[in-house]
């Protein structure tokens, strides 16, 4: 409120060298702002990740229903959007799975280059539910693998044109994976960034 105040002459009229450095001030608190947000959500998530409310969850119409949500995003960018799979059902919260497959999908499109194709596939293997989601990125840099869970890491491989990312989609979905008992893994090939979500059916 005060940086606006100055940056509007309110106070008095600002010379150029004043004005740039009420820009600078401006910009940083909106930053700050933003970081704080962000770490108020990860510690929400956190809370609510413990607090989960299971129903059975058809896990094709769950994905489907997240692909819908974003259909805007996706179809701006030239994207194709595919889900495939069996019809697995797990008992889950379907509004905090609904919440990492959302992450994961807003990542996939923000990293997937014009005109190229997201994929997301449910498979099962005995008592494990699986979502695989593999996007047209450039896949996550090698020296960043080993960081992408961390909360606020942002790696290195940034698209360009895009609002910057908070750092924290894939934390909150390691927290929603882990309080279902599960695990959330970044797969070892590409050509893009794969990732797996791995559930009990129980």
């Amino acid at each position: 409120e005060g940086v606006s105040l100055l940056e509007d002459g309110v106070t008095g009229e600002l010379n150029p060298a004043q004005r740039e450095v009420a820009q600078i001030l401006q910009q940083n608190a909106v930053s700050l702002q933003s970081q704080i947000e962000a770490l108020l959500r990860f510690n929400a998530a956190a809370f609510e990740a413990r607090q989960l409310k299971r129903e059975r969850c058809n896990l094709v119409k769950l994905v489907q229903e997240q692909i819908d949500a974003q259909r805007l995003q996706w179809q701006s960018h030239g994207l194709t959007v595919r889900v495939e799979g069996e019809p697995v059902t797990v008992m889950a919260d379907p509004a905090k799975l609904g919440t990492a497959v959302a992450n994961l999908l807003s990542n996939a499109i923000r990293f997937s280059a014009r005109g190229g194709t997201i994929a997301l596939v449910v498979s099962s293997t005995g008592d494990t539910a699986s979502i695989e989601i593999s996007d047209a990125g450039p896949g996550i840099a090698p020296d960043d693998r080993d960081r992408v869970f961390e909360p606020f890491f942002r790696g290195e491989r940034q698209p360009e044109h895009t609002v910057k990312g908070t750092g924290i989609g894939l934390s909150i979905v390691q927290e929603y994976i882990a309080a279902h008992g599960g695990r959330i893994a970044l797969l070892p090939t590409g050509p893009g960034a794969r990732f797996r979500i791995d559930l009990p059916r129980g």
